[in-house]
């Protein structure tokens, strides 16, 4: 019952880093075209929340794997999960924070910078999620 209640946890938070991060974009143009000071303490609030997200769904993750059985009990593409979930953490903290705050102070390269880490960032979200979904599946072939 408390693997079921991690894993849900963690799919949530995973879900609500991605829904949050579309918001930026939109939020980065506007910011950087002198749209005022709301929209970057919107932004700034939903940087924060996607850190908080982001944070959690790793921690859940964490402790999910480790309840579930740890290294032993589960295949490699669940250990390039957790490798890539920390990888994608490590963007948020050290590339996407501080790209916001470029932007909300109007800098054009922190625009573009913060598209390009929000874009790999998604792209690591679907290569986790793909490899959550396959990896049971592919079990056979990590067997040798």
């Amino acid at each position: 019952m408390l693997l079921v209640v991690l894993v849900i946890a963690h799919i949530l938070f995973a879900a609500v880093w991605f829904g949050s991060s579309l918001a930026l974009p939109t939020l980065s143009r506007a910011a950087t075209a002198g749209s005022g000071e709301a929209v970057a303490v919107a932004g700034g609030r939903i940087v924060q929340f996607m850190t908080g997200a982001v944070v959690l769904w790793y921690l859940f993750a964490l402790a999910a794997f480790f309840v579930g059985g740890g290294f032993s009990a589960y295949t490699p593409p669940y250990h390039a999960s957790l490798t890539l979930g920390l990888a994608l953490v490590l963007i948020q903290l050290l590339v996407i924070r501080p790209s916001w705050a470029k932007v909300a102070a109007g800098d054009e390269s922190g625009r573009k910078r913060l598209a390009m880490w929000l874009g790999v960032g998604h792209l690591l979200w679907f290569v986790i999620l793909v490899l959550m979904f396959f990896g049971p599946k592919w079990a056979a072939v990590w067997a040798y």
